[in-house]
Order: C-alpha cells, then sequence, then structure tokens
C-alpha cells in the first residue's frame, strides 16, 4: 500500500513540475503581439491603413514598378509622409478607385491593380473611349459550351511536369533564391530572399 501511495505522491509531483516549468518558460516567452498595421507603424498612411506593415513597402514597391517610376514620383525624398505634391493625392484616389472596382465587382479580389491600365507608364498609353450618348453594346445570353473538348486537368498537369523536366527534376528543387535591389530611396541596398 505505501508503494501505491509513494507512486501517486511522485506521479502527482511530476505533473506539478512539469506544469510549472511550462508557466516559466512561458512566461520567457511570450506569444508574439498581433501584427502592426500601416497606420500603426508608419506616419501619414490613408488608404492602406489596413494592410499588415510588413506588406506597405512590397505594395509601393508594386506600384512604382506597374507605373515605371521611382518612389520619388509621389513622395518627398528622405520625407515620405508629407502630402506636398499632387502625384501622391492622385495615388491615393487612384487606389480607392481600384479599391472599390475590386469591391464592387470581383468580391473584393484584387483583379484590378495599377498595372491593369498601367502597363509600366506613368500615364496610360490608352484609355478606352466611353461615350454617354453610345449605346451599349447587346449581350448576348450565354450559350452552352461543349466542355468535352476542354483538356483534363490532369493532362495539364502532366504536360506542365514534362516541360519542367519531369518528377525527379522538380523533386531536387529544394529551395529558391530571389536576388534583387530595394527601389525604395537612396541608396538602393541589395535584397536577397
Amino acid at each position: 500500500m505505501r508503494k501505491k501511495v509513494r507512486l501517486g505522491m511522485s506521479v502527482c509531483l511530476t505533473v506539478v513540475a512539469i506544469f510549472i516549468a511550462f508557466l516559466a518558460a512561458r512566461a520567457q516567452n511570450p506569444p508574439p503581439p498581433a501584427a502592426k498595421t500601416a497606420a500603426q507603424e508608419f506616419k501619414n498612411i490613408q488608404n492602406l491603413k489596413d494592410i499588415p506593415a510588413d506588406q506597405l513597402i512590397p505594395t509601393m514597391q508594386f506600384i512604382t514598378a506597374s507605373l515605371g517610376v521611382e518612389c520619388e514620383f509621389c513622395h518627398v525624398e528622405r520625407a515620405p509622409e508629407k502630402d506636398d505634391k499632387k502625384e501622391k493625392k492622385f495615388a491615393r484616389h487612384m487606389i480607392e478607385m481600384q479599391t472599390n472596382i475590386n469591391k464592387d465587382n470581383f468580391e473584393g479580389k484584387r483583379w484590378v491593380t495599377c498595372y491593369s491600365c498601367h502597363r509600366g507608364a506613368a500615364k496610360p498609353i490608352s484609355v478606352p473611349i466611353i461615350s454617354a450618348e453610345e449605346k451599349m453594346p447587346e449581350t448576348r445570353p450565354e450559350t452552352a459550351t461543349d466542355k468535352s473538348a476542354y483538356p483534363k486537368p490532369a493532362a495539364l498537369f502532366e504536360k506542365y511536369l514534362a516541360a519542367v523536366g519531369g518528377a525527379d527534376a522538380l523533386a531536387k528543387v529544394t529551395s529558391r533564391v530571389q536576388k534583387g535591389f530595394v527601389t525604395f530611396g537612396n541608396p538602393k541596398p541589395p535584397i536577397e530572399v
């Protein structure tokens, strides 16, 4: 009987010791805080304030690449929070327009971007002319298409696999390295991901 009591006490003490160790470890390594939003991290953010702060710079880089410009096209050099340039004010208007188009037409999915119209040019090369007097084209009712003529997904995957060198070649890829330069201000430091 004494052996059972000792064994029970040992188990209880072990459980208590593990629990105390767990609490001590948790106190030393608290859970990470929630990611900051762009508005919490940067000054004077208006349209993109709710995106995670670590996505703001890549978003800005996408915008500059879509327009074929540098950061100083919209921002005052070394003072990006200032609103001194009319291009920055207009960019805010364009971001709002793009957001509304996606929200109203594409269930909030990002189908329309700066690149959709700009294609690497500060001013879109061409804009469709829409006259209020023109009659809108009539839409035809959707016709049933014979989807049996489409290739099967498995066949498409097999063609892709063959194009990249086969399953063995794909299995050999264990990492990917991207190298480039950050184009946010001067100097332009190298970056490797």
